[in-house]
C-alpha cells in the first residue's frame, strides 16, 4: 500500500479494498479505518463498530442493500453495549463498498469526507 487517506468515493474504495488485501496477504492483526465521526475496525473477516442507539437503526437498514454482511450475535452480545461485531464473508471490493455505506449513512458523512487507514 502507497496511500493511507482518501477523499473521494473512487478513492476510499480502492483505499479500503487495498488495506484489506494487504491485511490479508501479510496476515495482520487487523486493519483500523477512521474518519473524524468514527471509526472501523476490520479483522478476520469481522467489521467491528462502536454505535449509538440511532446508528444502529441505520446499520440495521443497510443489511437490505448488503443481505451477505449480519451481525455476529454470540460476540456482539458479549461485548459492551455500543460495539457492534459484522460478519464480512465478501471480497474486498464488495466489502469496501460496504464499508463507504458504513461512513456515508451511519456515521452521515458528506460524500467528500476523509478516510485515513491507521493500521494495516
Amino acid at each position: 500500500m502507497t496511500r493511507f487517506e482518501a477523499h473521494t468515493a473512487h478513492d476510499r474504495l480502492t483505499l479500503v479494498a487495498e488495506a484489506i488485501t494487504a491485511h490479508r496477504s501479510r496476515n495482520s492483526k487487523r486493519v483500523v479505518l477512521e474518519t473524524d465521526a468514527g471509526r472501523l475496525t476490520y479483522a478476520d473477516r469481522t467489521i467491528t463498530l462502536d454505535l449509538t442507539d440511532t446508528e444502529r437503526e441505520r446499520l440495521e437498514s443497510l443489511f437490505e442493500s448488503f443481505p451477505v454482511f449480519k451481525i455476529e450475535q454470540p460476540a456482539t452480545r458479549k461485548a459492551p453495549d455500543a460495539t457492534v461485531h459484522i460478519s464480512a464473508l465478501a471480497d474486498p471490493k464488495h466489502t469496501a463498498d460496504f464499508v463507504e455505506r458504513v461512513f456515508r449513512r451511519i456515521y452521515e458523512l458528506d460524500e467528500d469526507y476523509e478516510l485515513r487507514a491507521v493500521r494495516v
